[in-house]
């Protein structure tokens, strides 16, 4: 009994001192603050609109709408990326080139943003000044005509070729094979053969035997059946198109400007640059 009554006496005899209360309320302080620095050292705050938004993307990529272990699934998901972004940020990880340059590319994407779309007098002198851009190549349609043999054709051969016999004519003379390439440009015909040959096959006449290219396969003969010239749509078939890349020039004009603004305001110190004297 004698010793469960000293302890509130104790209690009494510490309260008793005026000094005690300053003791008391100053540890209640720093407590306090010491709790408050700690979680607001982790503290991490997260706008519900942004998760909304996390969740509304997902579900117009998955065409439906979310289940509720899926939204909390993704609500997590979202929630560890935040924190990792906060841990990658105070580890320094963003001193990095590919951070660097995903930071840029969105910088400039914001920066060009809210591009007006064109009057159409903008649109008719920017399809004027691009015309070649939507002018469709010209093009041939052959037969190509390939002779197993490498070698110099026989006289016959080379008679029906001259004369522009057809290609099924000249197989009964020479083993190959005839088919058809329609529609090639002249890019196409370099592509396949060479600039030289395809200069050669724009430039004959029509049912004329242009050749030989020799190759892997043999000896390769063309022969033009169809002629196609280059054309250009008219605006309003393609204008969709020629906005889009209106826009895309706009946009790249409005970056350039953007960019070469911010570009004024700093001032660049390149250290530890070579003497170049």
């Amino acid at each position: 009994m004698t010793e469960n009554h000293s302890q509130p006496a104790f209690l009494k005899r510490i309260l008793a001192e005026p000094t005690s209360y300053f003791v008391i309320i100053a540890i209640g302080i720093f407590g306090g603050y010491s709790a408050l620095q700690s979680g607001s050292a982790n503290r991490l705050e997260i706008d519900q609109r942004e998760i909304d938004a996390r969740l509304f993307l997902q579900e117009v990529a998955m065409g439906a709408e979310l289940t509720a272990d899926q939204k909390q699934q993704a609500t997590q998901a979202y929630i560890e990326e935040q924190i990792l972004v906060k841990e990658a940020l105070a580890m320094g990880l963003e001193n990095d080139t590919r951070i660097h340059n995903i930071l840029a590319q969105k910088a400039r994407h914001v920066l060009s943003g809210d591009v007006i779309q064109p009057s159409p007098d903008e649109l008719d002198a920017f399809f004027e000044t691009n015309a070649d851009k939507y002018r469709s190549q010209a093009t041939v349609s052959v037969n190509e005509l390939i002779f197993n043999n490498k070698s110099e054709l026989s006289s016959e051969t080379q008679l029906g070729l001259a004369n522009s016999a057809s290609g099924d004519e000249l197989l009964k003379l020479e083993a190959g094979s005839n088919t058809p390439l329609p529609r090639v440009s002249h890019m196409d015909l370099a592509n396949i053969f060479s600039e030289t040959y395809a200069d050669d096959v724009f430039a004959a006449e029509d049912d004329e035997w242009v050749g030989p290219f020799i190759s892997n396969r043999g000896q390769h003969w063309l022969q033009v059946f169809e002629r196609r010239p280059a054309t250009l749509p008219n605006l309003v078939d393609i204008s969709d198109l020629v906005r889009l890349d209106w826009i895309a020039m706009e946009e790249d004009r409005r970056l350039n400007e953007e960019v070469a603004k911010l570009s004024r305001k700093y001032n660049v110190v390149i250290l530890n640059e070579p003497n170049t004297q």
